[in-house]
This record gives structure tokens, C-alpha cells and sequence, in this order.
């Protein structure tokens, strides 16, 4: 291993190097390194760079993936789908996500922990109470909070570029 070479200029901080996304009509839509909208009620939504709609986002350590519902993902303690619901598929919270076609927001003290399942919903929302079928064992999940009525913020013109911007 050779000598450590001279350090360069450090960027400014906090600026994402002056990268941005812009949509088809020139606005800024969010900085390249944090590609998300926060709107008015604190919620955190990505932004769909082909179309420029604001969107739900489930994520996981090292990328994401949009998945039009998470019913399928909605498990119980009990054998019946009653009690408290917990969400497994690990979504950040203050991200939007939609169960049976109504959004839900996980809250930012529902940590994820290990538990026991004894049933789920389907795709429907009808509860597969694993007849004849050991539980679920060990499973990490998050309990899931209520309903929302959210409207996802205005959408941006797509298809989405990076341009630097001071």
C-alpha cells in the first residue's frame, strides 16, 4: 500500500454537491441525495422519477421498492385477524403506505420486533388463520397505526433529470 495521497477540497456540506432532481418544466423537485417530499403533515413520500408522481414507498436497507398494497404483509397474534395488526414488510416511518387501498403511516415509536403469528390477511383483507398450519415463528413486524385520509402532494412533470443547481 502506497503513501495516503493529498486530501481534496470537501464539498459543501448538506448541499447534495448542488445536484437536484428537476422535472420536465424546470422546477426543483428534491436533492439527489435525499429524493423525498415531506409534506405539510410530515409526511415522507418519494417521487416516482419516470412520472413525477408523488408515491407510496416501501423500503428496505439499500433500496426500495413500490408496491401498490401491503395488505398481503398484515399479520396477528391471534388465529382469527382480530387484535392488533402488525405490518412486516419494514417501511420507514412517516412513509405512507396502503393497506386494503387506504393509506397508513407507521409512527416513529413502532419498532420493529420479533413475534409469533397465528394469522394474516390476504390479498382481499380476508383472514387466512393458517388452518391445519404451525404459526408463524419469530417474525419481525411493527404494530400498525390507523386509517388515514392523506392526498399525496402535487405531482411534479415527468420524466425527472439531475441538474446542478446553486
Amino acid at each position: 500500500m502506497g503513501p495516503q495521497g493529498e486530501q481534496g477540497v470537501p464539498g459543501k456540506p448538506g448541499t447534495c454537491d448542488d445536484l437536484f432532481y428537476v422535472d420536465a418544466a424546470g422546477r426543483v423537485v428534491a436533492p439527489v441525495c435525499a429524493p423525498y417530499l415531506v409534506d405539510a403533515q410530515g409526511y415522507t413520500w418519494r417521487v416516482d422519477q419516470e412520472t413525477g408522481q408523488p408515491t407510496h414507498e416501501g423500503t428496505v436497507p439499500s433500496h426500495s421498492t413500490t408496491l401498490s398494497d401491503l395488505a398481503f404483509l398484515v399479520y396477528f397474534e391471534t388465529g382469527d385477524c382480530s387484535g392488533t395488526a402488525f405490518m412486516t414488510f419494514p417501511v420507514a416511518p412517516r412513509m405512507p403506505f396502503l393497506v386494503l387501498g387506504k393509506y397508513r403511516v407507521r409512527a416513529d415509536d413502532a419498532a420493529f420486533s420479533e413475534r409469533q403469528f397465528r394469522s394474516k390477511w390476504q390479498e382481499d383483507g380476508t383472514c387466512d388463520g393458517f388452518q391445519g398450519r404451525p404459526p408463524v415463528q419469530e417474525a419481525a413486524a411493527f404494530p400498525m397505526g390507523p386509517e388515514l385520509e392523506l392526498t399525496p402532494p402535487t405531482a411534479f412533470q415527468g420524466p425527472l433529470h439531475i441538474e446542478r443547481r446553486p
